[in-house]
């Protein structure tokens, strides 16, 4: 009986911590949201001590957004509230983050961060937020495409190269800013946002069109002819017998 009543117990306790685990990637996503304020606050008046600050909170942010992908999947703790929310924190880190870093000046008192840059990104996250809304309203929950992770990540690289723009570093005999590399990085991810954007927007708006690569195909096959003719069909094609040759399908092999 001892041995049913712990077995039990233990099964119940494993249920528990199960369900406890699910709940994490959640937390991580309202810690993200919850830092960025605080991320804000340092970036007010940007001295050297503050960039430094600043920059640790950002990586923590970053860390978190990490971890809860990671979390959610292993744990199969995936839900409609992560899916809609996890983006969103991430949005407003980054819009918070660029808007900052306009205010910003390095030393020619130039901003680290071209304004019509931030504008592109924002108008971007502001239309891709409005088709996840128009999605939502019929219960469908759209995740993250991997254009948008990796525009993110970029994002989130440049970010926090920009808040050591300072800094710099030697690439054969050269010395490279990170500013430099930051602004790259995020000029990089700037195509990608908008690649990913048409990609939701065809996805949401018109899904009878397939994907991206879906669409480019069939204007390709527009332009140039049909293009899905496979390399072995061609030779098929030529193997097959001419019609009243009198071979058969066996002399060919």
């Amino acid at each position: 009986m001892l041995g049913v009543y712990y077995g039990l117990k233990s099964s119940i306790v494993s249920t528990q911590m199960a369900e406890w685990y699910k709940k994490i990637p959640n937390w991580l996503t309202f810690l993200r949201l919850a830092l960025i304020p605080v991320f804000v606050f340092f970036l007010i008046d940007p001295s050297r001590s503050s960039l430094t600050i600043a920059s640790i909170i950002f990586v923590c942010a970053a860390i978190t957004d990490y971890a809860d992908g990671i979390l959610a999947r292993r744990y199969a703790a995936v839900t409609d509230f992560g899916k809609l929310f996890d983006p969103l924190a991430d949005k407003i880190l980054v819009m918070a983050a660029l808007v900052m870093l306009v205010s910003v000046r390095d030393e020619q008192c130039r901003s680290l961060v071209p304004g019509w840059m931030v504008v592109l990104i924002l108008a971007r996250e502001f239309w891709v937020t409005g088709l996840r809304a128009f999605a939502a309203k019929d219960g469908n929950v759209v995740a993250a495409k991997s254009g948008g992770k990796v525009k993110s990540a970029l994002q989130m690289v440049s970010i926090m190269a920009l808040l050591l723009h300072d800094y710099s570093f030697n690439l054969f005999g050269h010395s490279v800013t990170y500013q430099f590399v930051g602004l790259n990085l995020l000029l990089i991810s700037l195509a990608f946002s908008y690649m990913s954007a048409v990609d939701y927007s065809i996805s949401i708006l018109a899904p009878h069109l397939g994907t991206v690569n879906d669409l480019v195909r069939t204007i390709m096959d527009a332009l140039f002819g049909s293009t899905s003719t496979k390399p072995g069909d061609a030779g098929a094609q030529k193997a097959s017998p001419p019609a009243g040759s009198g071979e058969k399908t066996s002399d060919l092999k």
